[in-house]
């Protein structure tokens, strides 16, 4: 795994290289912004759901000032208001940190990248995958953070405020992620390979293993 200072661009000899090699090109957003917009309906969706799953495993989080109490808000700078600063952007270096766990010998891999843009942080690969692959590095950071996670905070008494807007952060951080998934999904043959280049996503349908010169490979 390499750092990178931002996603690369699509290389303009590569895409060549793949479409000229039976690779096919899915129908997806030109870039971050365009998806980070097309993405918002699953934003508020996701973050719908673990609303739903933390009012099921606790009513009282949504206990704001009810029964007429006047409701007041101070803002005090201790060590739990630190620890809650230094908790949001450790939380997305754990959603980045489980794409990456998933994405075959990506420790080792000098296909494998990561970085920080800005706030965000990102992880990407430019090394082929299966589609099943892909789709579970593209969900599991939802499913790991906030679906599983609240019933474990729960569970252990961990459940609060705090934790619960962490969980809420990533679902609706999520959204892009789903998106992507949901692109692929639709558009790719299951069996298939997929390869990025850039923001540009491409796959090449499986070849059947009794296909003339047909080399099999590891299913990644």
């Amino acid at each position: 795994m390499r750092y990178a200072k931002e996603i690369h661009p699509a290389d303009e000899g590569l895409r060549r290289e793949l479409l000229s090699s039976g690779w096919r090109r899915i129908k997806e957003p030109a870039n971050l912004l365009t998806a980070t917009l097309l993405s918002l309906p699953f934003a508020f969706l996701l973050g719908a759901i673990t609303l739903a799953i933390l009012y099921g495993l606790d009513p009282s989080l949504y206990a704001f000032a009810g029964d007429g109490q006047q409701f007041s808000f101070t803002i005090s700078f201790d060590l739990a208001t630190l620890l809650f600063i230094l908790a949001v952007p450790l939380f997305m270096a754990l959603h980045e940190g489980i794409h990456a766990l998933l994405i075959p010998d990506a420790l080792t891999s000098d296909n494998v990248f990561w970085g920080v843009n800005g706030v965000f942080g990102f992880v990407f690969t430019t090394q082929e995958i299966k589609r099943g692959r892909f789709l579970i590095i593209s969900v599991m950071p939802y499913l790991a953070l906030s679906v599983i996670l609240p019933y474990i905070l729960s569970i252990v008494g961990s459940l609060n405020g705090y934790t619960a807007f962490l969980c809420l952060l990533n679902a609706m951080g999520s959204s892009v992620d789903i998106l992507t998934a949901g692109l692929v999904a639709i558009q790719v043959p299951r069996g298939a390979t997929i390869i990025s280049n850039g923001f540009e996503t491409y796959y090449r349908a499986a070849v059947p293993s009794s296909a003339p010169g047909h080399v099999g490979s590891s299913d990644r």
